[in-house]
């Protein structure tokens, strides 16, 4: 009789490296019932180990072509990446042309498995139900209170592959594991306490020289002995707190009299931003729309909507109120806001409203601490996650909503790094796959996203008033060219702006100003030869800093002193022009000596805490006046601000970018909402050089709508979005002959490949930064009608099958980089 052979069972690894395929790897029998999409297992990779997710796995009759590697060990027997993350991870490979592993890296962990030290330690003194044999055998090989590595086990035991065994435990609550580094920081916080080891473990000569009768230089080692054999186990903050030296401690404790024990401790996430909890009944139009959005959320149904609600409109509470729908579900909800700057009051909002299930992922956080996040979410502790573009992987099993906040911001956008993702457009993705409601809230939707909704494929709804039936404040437009030529001077401050900032201060009330830069002058120029100095990396003007009096570059961070005489004629009569937030700051102190000025930039909030920090001091009437770049001009809601004044409201709007007004007008409709959101009236001043540009006029009448249509069509004149889609093919290198030569090559393919002429290639041309970094940088950028192919999918699968896949390209000594839908092409 012929006995059947057992099938073959395989899987499918994503490795976070830049590679297009996943590794095949054998399932060994003991891991047959564990492993499953998403786990995280441990595999054998060229000389070392690493850690991969499965992206799917096999059974099968016919042997693999080729002996495969058994996957070494499964990190846990709980699922890493749900399957529809895992679905969303494969979509943001295929839509935005990157490797498989590139999009991996988004949600991976990145412990590098040879790198790191896996440590465990027990949690309970006593099992409560009879082990496993082979979880007894670990158990028992465990001392207590104290790390153990992985490493050690493996040798006690003689065996490997105990994982398995640890995630049984640690299920069981028995063991808590860490990943410790070299050379890093501990993935969880710990804090080290001392305790007196039994007399007899002590070190020979420390029984010696600790004796009541040894010698008086060893005083300070027995009081300190004394003093633990009354207080018991002690942190080490307390010791040295009591004058006991940190190099005493670490003495004794090599000696063995001290035992040191490190215990995890919870990281708390407070906002560091105290906002007062209110009672608030949502006001008709707000119910409306959370009664619109109430029939997708039990049962969950997939439906996308635009809430385009003015500033001050309440769109916070909405939100609010259908999370707390959403959780009283059992379900889980994640709110994306655009910047880190929004986050201390939204935080603290929402901690008053929900408590310790709200956590916080943004890019200020440490690596330490979002890995610990992270395991919390996975273990449910955490019901809401709030954060900038990253927090859409947040490794939610039971999702039920995705509010993306000011969806029209450009923050969404990852332009730095590969996939160059949009998390407004992955959540989109992500809460189709997972069949829940989706709601994109702005002032000033982005183009696409009112399009979209025009055209039906997104719910529409409108918010037109404020809360409380607050007016918009009043706008006044200053013409800077007339105020120049009657003085003939380039002026910070207008006259009316300078009366209206006197009037705030005399009223005890607040002013926000915004200039788009920071910096004390963007530039310095030479008045003999007109000499500008530039980064020598990147060919980009320097911004001169009067802190520290030196010229930096914010795209590579050079950094050099600002010259005494002109480096090109060695003149001296070197300008300062233009106005950044510094300068600024000088100019409102001499005019308003008495008054109290917060400045807010990227150099005033370097430290994780700088931002709740100097908006706590402005909420409590610490300031008169917030002077800041763009991050001040969204989401902040202070009601003692009465006035916004928009220095220049220029800036940006001659840009080289087709999306140069839209961008501005938000800008300035997001800055313009920060007045009279209080008891008092608004107004805001904006002053410009150019009082006749099409966008003042919109602006004064608040008038989105207008300002919609007026740019629609002229896009669609023009063929740029929302009637195309756009892909940037962006080539650098070393030398800029190099880089050209390469760039034709690559335009003369895709010219090539184009014979039905489907899309428009635009260049090879030079980027508008040709130089950054010390690379040189040409562009190319593709044009596709939407009536032709609306998701870009023939150019997608000709650019990944041309460049990743191409055996030639391949070899080229340039480096080619694809954005799909880029924002902005510098």
């Amino acid at each position: 009789m012929k006995t059947e052979k057992p099938p073959f069972h395989i899987a499918e690894v994503v490795v976070p490296i830049p590679v297009d395929e996943p590794f095949s790897y054998q399932i060994p029998e003991e891991f047959k019932e564990v492993i499953q999409p998403g786990s995280q297992v441990i595999i054998p990779f060229g000389e070392r180990y690493e850690a991969g997710i499965v992206l799917k796995t096999i059974e099968t009759d016919e042997p693999p072509s080729y002996p495969l590697k058994p996957i070494y060990d499964v990190v846990s027997e709980e699922t890493f990446v749900e399957p529809e993350l895992l679905q969303v991870l494969v979509w943001i490979a295929g839509y935005y042309v990157c490797h498989l592993g590139e999009a991996f890296r988004l949600i991976h962990p990145s412990l590098n498995v040879h790198k790191s030290k896996l440590e465990i330690r027990k949690t309970s003194s006593t099992p409560a139900d009879k082990l496993t044999p082979a979880l007894q055998e670990v158990w028992d090989l465990l001392p207590e209170e104290e790390w153990v590595s992985l490493r050690e086990l493996e040798k006690e035991l003689q065996q490997t592959r105990l994982m398995y065994r640890i995630a049984r435990l640690k299920s069981l609550n028995l063991l808590e594991s860490r990943y410790s580094f070299p050379n890093r920081k501990k993935i969880f916080k710990t804090i080290d306490y001392f305790t007196l080891n039994p007399r007899d473990r002590w070190s020979p000569k420390a029984k010696k020289k600790y004796s009541s009768n040894g010698s008086r230089q060893f005083q300070s080692a027995r009081e300190l002995i004394e003093y633990l054999s009354h207080t018991g186990e002690t942190s080490r903050s307390q010791l040295v707190e009591k004058g006991f030296g940190a190099h005493l401690i670490r003495r004794l404790e090599s000696e063995q009299v001290l035992r040191r024990i490190t215990r995890q401790i919870e990281r708390t996430q407070s906002s560091g931003y105290a906002e007062s909890s209110t009672d608030f009944n949502l006001f008709e139009e707000q119910q409306q729309f959370v009664d619109m959005v109430t029939p997708f959320l039990d049962p969950p149904r997939h439906k996308a909507f635009l809430l385009h609600g003015i500033t001050g409109s309440g769109k916070t509470q909405i939100y609010i109120e259908l999370i707390r729908k959403v959780l009283q579900q059992g379900r889980q909800a994640i709110l994306l806001i655009p910047e880190i700057v929004l986050t201390p009051q939204t935080l603290a909002r929402f901690h008053n409203e929900f408590g310790e299930s709200v956590a916080v992922i943004h890019s200020r956080i440490s690596r330490a601490e979002k890995l610990e996040v992270l395991q919390k979410i996975r273990e449910d502790r955490f019901k809401i996650v709030i954060g900038p573009r990253s927090a859409i992987f947040a490794p939610f099993k039971h999702l039920g909503i995705i509010i993306v906040d000011e969806e029209h911001e450009s923050s969404y956008k990852q332009s730095d790094g590969v996939p160059h993702y949009h998390a407004r457009d992955v959540a989109l993705y992500r809460a189709y796959v997972n069949n829940i409601p989706i709601v994109l809230g702005s002032a000033t939707p982005s183009f696409e996203s009112m399009y979209n909704a025009k055209e039906g494929k997104y719910q529409y709804y409108h918010l037109p008033i404020r809360i409380h039936s607050r007016n918009l404040p009043r706008t006044q437009l200053v013409n800077l060219k007339e105020e120049w030529q009657r003085t003939g001077m380039f002026p910070i401050f207008s006259e009316n702006l300078l009366l209206k900032l006197e009037s705030r201060l005399v009223c005890q009330e607040q002013a926000i100003l915004l200039q788009n830069r920071r910096g004390f002058a963007p530039f310095l120029q030479c008045r003999d030869c007109g000499f500008v100095l530039k980064c020598p990396q990147c060919e980009v003007t320097l911004t001169y800093h009067i802190s520290g009096k030196n010229m930096r570059c914010h795209y590579c961070g050079h950094n050099e002193p600002a010259p005494d005489n002109c480096p090109q004629c060695k003149g001296l009569d070197i300008l300062y022009k233009g106005v950044g937030t510094q300068k600024i700051e000088e100019e409102a102190q001499e005019r308003f000596p008495h008054a109290r000025l917060i400045r807010m930039d990227q150099d005033t909030t370097r430290r994780k805490d700088d931002h709740a920090r100097l908006l706590e001091k402005f909420r409590n009437g610490e300031a008169d006046f917030l002077l800041g770049t763009k991050m001040i001009a969204k989401g902040l809601d202070f009601e003692k601000v009465t006035l916004v004044g928009i220095l220049n409201a220029d800036e940006g709007l001659h840009f080289p970018d087709f999306r140069a007004a839209e961008k501005v007008f938000q800008l300035l409709v997001q800055a313009a909402g920060r007045a009279g959101r209080g008891a008092q009236s608004g107004e805001v001043v904006i002053q410009t050089f150019d009082p006749s540009h099409y966008i003042f006029k919109f602006l004064m009448t608040h008038d989105y709508e207008g300002f919609y249509e007026r740019e629609l069509a002229t896009r669609e004149t023009l063929g740029y979005p929302p009637f195309s889609r756009l892909c940037l093919i962006r080539i650098s290198g070393d030398t800029e002959d190099q880089v050209m030569f390469y760039a034709q090559q690559l335009s003369r393919y895709l010219w090539k490949a184009n014979s039905q002429k489907n899309f428009r290639i635009l260049g090879p041309a030079p980027a508008p930064l040709v130089k950054l970094k010390n690379k040189y940088r040409y562009q190319i950028l593709i044009k596709q009608p939407k009536n032709i192919d609306p998701s870009m999918k023939q150019v997608r699968h000709l650019l990944k099958e041309g460049i990743y896949k191409h055996p030639e390209i391949k070899k080229w000594p340039v480096e080619i980089n694809i954005d799909v839908d880029p924002i902005e092409i510098l």
